[in-house]
């Protein structure tokens, strides 16, 4: 069956089989390389896109479910102004957040950003729980997040 959808910006037209998940059309048919399969249960992040502005796992979820939908990844995030602003928060003050973790906690963080000018701190720590990492306190990500929009709404504001 052939679907359509757009990834990181880009029309994408793909055949694929009622058994294929989003993970492995990514990776082979649209040559993603941010995403693995590591866990292959949706647990460990290293699968995360954004599906519509929502993170979701692609090594659980079948490919059919892309069609006709917005699919990004850390490779088009890493293009953006608000990744810089957002990776420079969560490192500020030399918290490091470990490699294996680093992209699904910037997703998250992207969806949040994107989603909502003033989240609740226990959205933020929910949204955390879902890549969470032992390098990065809660505390933090949230700061990070709460700060990162904080800069958007200013530089939008200035002409």
């Amino acid at each position: 069956m052939n679907i359509e959808f757009n990834l990181n910006g880009s029309t994408q037209k793909v055949s694929i089989t009622s058994a294929e998940r989003a993970l492995d059309v990514l990776v082979r048919q649209c040559n993603i390389k941010s995403l693995s399969g590591a866990c292959l249960e949706g647990q460990c992040g290293s699968c995360l896109i954004l599906i519509d502005d929502r993170p979701a796992y692609s090594c659980i979820m079948p490919a059919l479910l892309l069609r006709d939908r917005r699919v990004e990844t850390i490779e088009n995030f890493t293009k953006t102004r608000e990744y810089s602003l957002l990776y420079s928060e969560i490192n500020k003050g030399g918290t490091a957040v470990c490699s294996s973790r680093q992209n699904a906690i910037m997703l998250m963080g992207m969806a949040l950003v994107r989603r909502t000018l003033a989240p609740a701190q226990d959205e933020i720590f929910s949204t955390l729980a879902n890549a969470y990492c032992d390098c990065l306190a809660p505390e933090d990500f949230a700061n990070a997040v709460l700060n990162t929009i904080q800069h958007l709404a200013t530089a939008r504001k200035t002409p």
